[in-house]
């Protein structure tokens, strides 16, 4: 069964877009190498492609979808913005409630829109939320070492409680394929939210952009109750 929802998100996505904030040491500065791997420049003449067209689509897509699905989690082991290894089944299969995501750093769209949407779920949850896990996983491994996610981290304000993952290429490609979340390349990714509870075989999959608002709705309803 698929339910729709009619989201204010565009609005607050939007707004978030534009008054996101990153230390100092993180993504203020952006270097060459960076810049370079965000787009490839145009000689010819001709005008650069958009590359986050598909980005701005989704921010302009208002309303989300709810579905029930079954994934099987492959099993790689990951490794988190400390850079220590993580076997993936045991974080998302663990007796707690989990909540994951898939962005990548480099991204200026919907990806800090998702994560601020993850701190506002947070402060919306208040203790009810402290047993939930929230789960970021990075669809760009080669750029996305561990440093550049610690560093994304700490300009959202990511504390205890939420994982930010990379890891091997194929790695990554097999957990994208198990849940269905990649289409075709980063530059395609939709915006897209998995809750599970625990025990529980079923996942919740939200396509689309929830506010943080209807997040915390969703998952108090869905995990929580």
């Amino acid at each position: 069964m698929t339910f729709v929802r009619q989201s204010t998100a565009l609005g607050i996505g939007l707004a978030l877009l534009f008054t996101v904030s990153y230390p100092a040491s993180g993504h203020q500065q952006v270097d060459a190498s960076e810049a370079a791997h965000q787009h490839v420049a145009r000689l010819d003449g001709q005008p650069e492609m958009d590359e986050h067209a598909a980005h701005r689509a989704a921010l302009a897509t208002p309303g989300y979808s709810v579905t029930m699905q079954h994934y099987t989690v492959p099993n790689v082991a990951l490794i988190d913005e400390s850079g220590a290894s993580v076997p993936l089944p045991g974080l998302l299969d663990f007796e707690q409630p989990v909540v994951v995501n898939f962005i990548f750093t480099t991204c200026s769209t919907i990806c800090p829109v998702m994560t601020s949407i993850f701190t506002q779920m947070r402060e919306q949850l208040g203790e009810d939320g402290a047993g939930v896990r929230l789960v970021s996983i990075s669809i760009d491994p080669e750029y996305d070492r561990p440093e550049k996610l610690r560093q994304y981290a700490e300009g959202f304000g990511a504390g205890p409680g939420w994982t930010f993952l990379t890891g091997d290429g194929a790695d990554i490609a097999r957990v994208l394929q198990s849940f269905d979340a990649l289409r075709g390349s980063k530059m395609n990714h939709r915006p897209l939210t998995l809750l599970k509870r625990p025990g529980s075989p079923e996942w919740v999959r939200i396509d689309g952009l929830a506010n943080g608002d209807e997040l915390a709705q969703e998952v108090t309803a869905r995990l929580l109750n």
